[in-house]
């Protein structure tokens, strides 16, 4: 299941409950890092990338416990940049797709234009980051799960913030794509090696005539 976790770049609202409404405005917003950490007054360095905002309201609050009779804060994303989600492999328009609302895998590919002929429908990878911080790859099948959706028999796959879409080449498309790379990158270097030789066998001063008068090659 997608969970709303912190990004670098994320602008968080952090307050504590029993601050005082005069205290409040600016100082409650905290920016993420690229390196995924943030800085709040009193305890030092956050780590919030990867991590749900109740995550970091727990252990902000755990760590003011020394500090305050009443230390329990509540966090927000006020805004998210990064909020999107990546489309790459086999499909005709890979790139960043905004994530506004919820969206399914299925929406996320077939707003791409949808998926190439030479695509592997069969193994669809969905790279999510977990709550510990690891990124994991989970493969479905996508005409499958098409087939499920339109049955109503099967739980769409709702997308979460960072996660990454990778549709492969079928082993039959791999072998397309080779056979094109041969053909556009190799066969220019082929077309010269042709014409050179060509040029060379009716240039006559490529001729050598020898005393017998039959004549050879000078490659």
């Amino acid at each position: 299941q997608p969970r709303v976790v912190v990004l670098p770049a994320d602008l968080l609202r952090i307050r504590r409950d029993a601050q005082p409404s005069a205290e409040s405005g600016t100082t409650d917003m905290f920016v993420v890092r690229p390196d995924g950490v943030f800085a709040y007054p009193y305890i030092g360095t956050v780590k919030a990338e990867g991590r749900t905002p109740e995550d970091i309201s727990n252990e902000i609050t755990a760590r003011l416990a020394s500090i305050y009779r009443e230390p329990h804060v509540t966090a927000n994303i006020a805004s998210s940049p990064g909020n999107h989600v990546f489309v790459g492999g086999a499909v005709r328009n890979p790139g960043v797709f905004d994530l506004t609302a919820g969206v399914t895998a299925e929406q996320a590919v077939m707003s791409t234009g949808g998926l190439i002929p030479q695509a592997d429908a069969r193994h669809i990878a969905l790279i999510r980051l977990d709550a510990h911080g690891v990124r994991q790859v989970y493969f479905f099948n996508f005409a499958d799960l098409l087939k499920d959706s339109a049955g109503g028999r099967s739980r769409p796959i709702f997308l979460q913030r960072g996660d990454l879409l990778f549709v492969p080449l079928s082993p039959i498309g791999r072998a397309v794509h080779t056979m094109d790379l041969y053909i556009t990158q190799l066969l220019p270097w082929f077309h010269g090696v042709g014409f050179g030789m060509n040029y060379q066998i009716n240039d006559a001063a490529s001729l050598r005539y020898n005393s017998s008068g039959n004549t050879t090659n000078n490659f």
